[in-house]
């Protein structure tokens, strides 16, 4: 082989790995890129309420024996246009609907729907802990369900609610740290 066909060879062989690193690079940006779409559509799962979202679907497990509070199963939010039919449509068919969260009075604003997995209220319910953004901004609810009754505490007190109620008072508003509901 002539010096000029095995410098050639060499370089050549030493532009393999670099460009299968390129393609390597080249995937992970399509992948990377693909991942931010995901994040960046109108649904998104969390423990938080997204930025933009109006609507919420949030799904509880029952009060597990020995257990203080239930556990959230899952949390989807909507944004953009029928942001509401389709956090209605995303809540499973086998969980009963318990409460419907309001950011502002008289159930204006952003929604959450709260739902159980374990069937409607009994004289247990339902109890947990809110996420950050629903304990800085929960001023209004609707219960439902077979939910008549609901207790919330907060840093600044709490309240007991029979009922439906469309301002939560100044003590618990934009501050609920614990939510529970039941039928009494």
């Amino acid at each position: 082989m002539s010096g000029k066909a095995a410098a050639a060879r060499a370089s050549s062989t030493r532009t393999q790995p670099s460009a299968r690193r390129r393609h390597r690079a080249l995937l992970a940006a399509v992948v990377g890129a693909t991942t931010c779409i995901g994040v960046a559509a109108p649904t998104a799962t969390a423990t938080e309420q997204q930025p933009g979202a109006t609507h919420c679907v949030t799904v509880l497990n029952g009060v597990e024996r020995d257990a203080v509070e239930s556990t959230v199963r899952s949390r989807t939010c909507f944004s953009g246009p029928d942001a509401d039919g389709r956090a209605e449509r995303a809540a499973p068919a086998a969980a009963t609907q318990l409460m419907l969260w309001a950011e502002h009075s008289d159930y204006g604003g952003v929604y959450d729907r709260i739902y159980g997995y374990d069937g409607p209220c009994d004289a247990t319910g339902y109890s947990f802990t809110p996420s950050t953004w629903w304990s800085n901004n929960l001023t209004s609810f609707q219960v439902m369900g077979g939910c008549t009754k609901s207790y919330l505490s907060g840093p600044r007190g709490n309240g007991s609610f029979t009922g439906q109620v469309p301002y939560v008072g100044g003590t618990l508003n934009d501050a609920v740290t614990y939510v529970k509901v039941w039928r009494g």
